[in-house]
């Protein structure tokens, strides 16, 4: 049976394969949410197992799949610019998050989460990618998987290191970091993306039967079905209602900030006489008003910040890009 099914898939072409891949990842986005919730509501799992689940996709599936995606890549002059201005516009956004929070009267713990919610966006496929494909076709698909590369490596090399630091000092305020701490399980993605370049430049060939079998895609299954069950964990319709007035910063961040910061990163490129072609300004654009990460949600929680709240933020500019931003994407675009 193992056989056939790796030779239907095999024979698939591209287009089939990533349709396969986008319904394949909106039936897991609703059943993993979905199951959670039901979880906890009816058979009562306790919300604190949704950190263990995190931490076993970070530790378990995060890496490799960093792995796996980096190795193979293949950049041109044009292509190159996606990953450029993906990370030049997360940075951009977190100085900006980090602006407009200060001035929320909230603990630390939920202004990070904010901060975290206004920085990183949700641009696989239950996100940007899933839009890409739809109004650009398997390339705009593609361009998806390139443009988050830089912005993968940030998180991991900076984000979660400074994480690590507020973790330890709220257990202990004198408590200093140290890079043997670094060493830390849920840090494996740091050697594996410094292997995956390493790799990559020296040619070394990524195995055939990685793509053969879908090994990414199989990964990428399991480790979002576990990250969308954990937050299922977490969603309580009745608690929504009391982030009510933090939706609003985050949904101007999300949703009109971060792509007019975009649009400017476009022009300013197009002055310096590197005028982007128009599928890369398209996904670029697409892909700037995108909502909050799941990746958000793992480090919340893994970190011993405000789990609850990060889940009620992803909830909610996840349901605003659904119902609002797509259809005005797809006016834009069509």
């Amino acid at each position: 049976m193992h056989s056939c099914l790796a030779n239907s898939l095999t024979d698939l072409s591209a287009t089939d394969v990533a349709r396969l891949r986008l319904v394949s990842m909106l039936a897991i986005l609703v059943g993993g949410l979905v199951s959670g919730y039901l979880a906890n509501n009816r058979l009562r799992l306790p919300e604190h197992l949704a950190k263990k689940t995190m931490t076993t996709v970070l530790v378990c599936f995060n890496w490799p799949i960093a792995l796996l995606v980096i190795w193979p890549m293949q950049l041109d002059s044009q292509i190159i610019w996606l990953p450029i201005v993906g990370i030049i516009l997360m940075l951009v956004i977190t100085a900006l998050s980090i602006t407009v929070f200060s001035f929320l009267k909230l603990d630390q713990r939920s202004r990070l989460t904010l901060i975290l919610a206004g920085s990183l966006s949700n641009m696989g496929y239950t996100g940007g990618a899933f839009v890409c494909y739809a109004l650009f076709g398997t390339t705009g698909l593609a361009m998806a998987n390139i443009y988050p590369v830089f912005w993968i490596s940030t998180v991991y090399l900076i984000f979660f290191p400074l994480l690590k630091i507020q973790e330890l000092r709220t257990k202990d305020s004198d408590t200093k970091f140290r890079f043997g701490q670094i060493l830390d399980l849920r840090f494996l993605v740091l050697p594996a993306v410094i292997a995956a370049v390493v790799l990559n430049l020296t040619g070394v060939k990524s195995p055939a039967f990685i793509a053969k079998f879908h090994i990414i895609d199989i990964l990428v299954y399991i480790a979002s079905c576990l990250s969308f069950f954990a937050i299922g964990l977490q969603v309580k319709l009745s608690r929504l209602k009391n982030y009510i007035n933090l939706y609003f910063p985050l949904a101007v961040i999300k949703f009109i900030l971060t792509p007019a910061v975009a649009l400017l990163i476009i022009w300013l490129l197009a002055l310096t006489g590197q005028n982007l072609t128009g599928p890369v300004q398209k996904v670029i654009i697409v892909l700037a008003a995108t909502p909050s990460a799941v990746l958000m949600v793992t480090m919340s929680n893994v970190f011993d910040l405000d789990g609850p709240l990060a889940s009620a933020l992803w909830t909610v500019t996840m349901a605003t890009f659904a119902i609002i931003v797509v259809p005005v994407l797809f006016f834009v675009f069509t």
